[in-house]
């Protein structure tokens, strides 16, 4: 299910060197919301991690798989009531075989929410 659009969308986009952040927002309407949880919406992991797959594929222009998840922490409820408004910013984007692997850090502000290191493959 691709979220882009719907579950969220891009506000920004800058680069600086091999480093790069989007600032996303997230839509506290979306239905995923309803379900998880009631009254008190928190943003799934795996929506986050989804979240960064596909802010990737915008990046690579390429179609890209899951292939593992190498680390994944996440440090703090991503609620879209409270913290509408996140940065992604990505690093340590390294060429591996038929894709990448990549470092992502979801905050606010200065906080930071879930730190993530993925390995992708191009479809």
């Amino acid at each position: 299910m691709r979220l882009l659009d719907d579950f969220y969308r891009i506000a920004q986009f800058s680069t600086t060197g091999a480093e790069f952040e989007y600032i996303v927002l997230l839509n506290r309407e979306h239905f995923i919301y309803r379900a998880h949880f009631p009254g008190n919406p928190i943003t799934p992991g795996a929506c986050i991690v989804q979240l960064c797959k596909e802010l990737m594929e915008l990046r690579t222009g390429k179609p890209l798989l899951l292939r593992k998840i190498l680390n994944v922490k996440f440090l703090s409820a991503i609620s879209p009531v409270t913290c509408e408004r996140v940065q992604v910013a990505f690093s340590k984007v390294t060429p591996v075989e038929d894709g990448y692997k990549f470092s992502a850090v979801v905050c606010r502000d200065a906080a930071q929410l879930a730190k993530l290191t993925l390995a992708v493959a191009a479809k």
